[in-house]
């Protein structure tokens, strides 16, 4: 279990998490709606471990530590003069085939260099790395920005895979219908602050919300 405790992160006079208290099991997905500003990739920066915070995050009772959590930013950097199938390699030969299939299906070509990819191209390359390292924490910031109506339906795919092999996911999205369609429970980010959880069953009651 992830156990988010009393999470706060300031800079300078501004609050920009105040107080999060959040706990969530293996193999269960939970979505974070929140406006621009809300504090989302702040959130996502202090259970990655690069954001100094007051608080504890815990996984199995124990502080976290980087190295259990894997972390697909909004925006992804990738030096331009590698290819796909070379930046794949980085990260783990011993799966490279499963990968490789899987960029198939992306319809990614991974001979050509990075810098010719489009950002859809760009986050779905991304993406396979991070599942390469195989993490029992996954945090997907906006990972449906960019990517095609095919490309969505695979994300899908993906993320019920990650569930049903008990991993933990939580995702950000502009897209409220996304997050219906991956997420077991939500909550919306308001200034920093948990203002609602919402269950499946309630989902429906969030088609009022504006997140833009």
């Amino acid at each position: 279990m992830l156990e988010i405790k009393n999470l706060s992160v300031s800079f300078k006079d501004k609050n920009v998490l105040q107080g999060l208290n959040l706990e969530i099991e293996e193999g269960k997905i939970l979505g974070i709606l929140g406006k621009n500003g809300a504090g989302k990739t702040t959130f996502f920066e202090s259970l990655y471990q690069g954001q100094k915070y007051s608080g504890e995050i815990l996984w199995q009772s124990k502080k976290i530590l980087r190295e259990n959590i894997s972390y697909l930013e909004t925006e992804n950097y990738f030096y331009p003069y590698i290819t796909g199938r070379e930046y794949l390699s980085y990260f783990s030969n011993d799966k490279l085939t499963k990968t490789i299939e899987l960029a198939e299906k992306f319809q990614l070509p991974l001979e050509k260099y990075v810098q010719y990819y489009s950002s859809g191209m760009k986050k779905k390359l991304a993406l396979i790395g991070m599942l390469m390292l195989d993490k029992l924490v996954n945090i997907l910031d906006e990972p449906f920005n960019g990517v095609d109506f095919e490309g969505v339906h695979l994300l899908y795919d993906i993320i019920r895979e990650l569930k049903q092999n008990n991993k933990l996911v939580i995702i950000s999205s502009h897209i409220i219908e996304t997050l219906f369609h991956t997420c077991d429970h939500i909550v919306t980010l308001e200034n920093g602050i948990i203002t609602n959880t919402f269950e499946k069953s309630d989902f429906e009651s969030l088609n009022h919300f504006k997140f833009v």
